[in-house]
């Protein structure tokens, strides 16, 4: 396995829509505006095994607007403006579970980043797992999205470097 990290202006065309195809594949985030969002990250990350990208994540930019959604909805709006990034995208290809690849990818992105806070949301039990392992703790109470699914808001601050 090996693992890259690039700003998306780093990435050429095909390594964004090797990106884009697996975080659809994992099928759990809206696909509306999914390129621009991964043009505007702050950093991917991406895992190869035999010249195939089989995992992904990334450090997000979300604009203000929608991080305080986030957050009021925990019941924690206050705390929006403490954290700038987001761990987000993070989706290992079903053959390559269970592999610590997500885990390495997201360890990978906070060292690599200049940031010591970040912030992640889920409603996927297996990713709620993996952000405890890592040591991020739950912030707030859980909410229901558009969907009627429950997310949870997890954040971490430590020092990488």
């Amino acid at each position: 396995m090996t693992y890259k990290i690039l700003s998306p202006d780093k990435c050429d065309s095909q390594q964004l829509k090797k990106f884009y195809d697996i975080v659809v594949e994992g099928g759990q985030v809206l696909v509306d505006g999914l390129e621009n969002r991964i043009k505007g990250a702050e950093l991917l990350s991406f895992c190869e095994s035999e010249s195939e990208v089989v995992g992904v994540a990334s450090i997000k930019k979300p604009d203000n607007a929608y991080k305080k959604n986030i957050f009021r909805q925990a019941n924690v709006e206050e705390l929006s403006g403490s954290y700038n990034f987001e761990i987000g995208y993070a989706v290992t290809k079903e053959t390559h579970r269970r592999k610590g690849i997500s885990e390495q990818l997201i360890k990978s992105l906070m060292e690599n980043s200049n940031s010591k806070s970040f912030y992640a949301t889920t409603k996927n039990d297996g990713m709620r797992h993996l952000l405890e392992k890592i040591g991020f703790t739950k912030l707030g109470n859980n909410y229901l999205n558009s969907d009627n699914e429950t997310l949870t808001l997890y954040h971490i601050n430590t020092k990488w470097h």
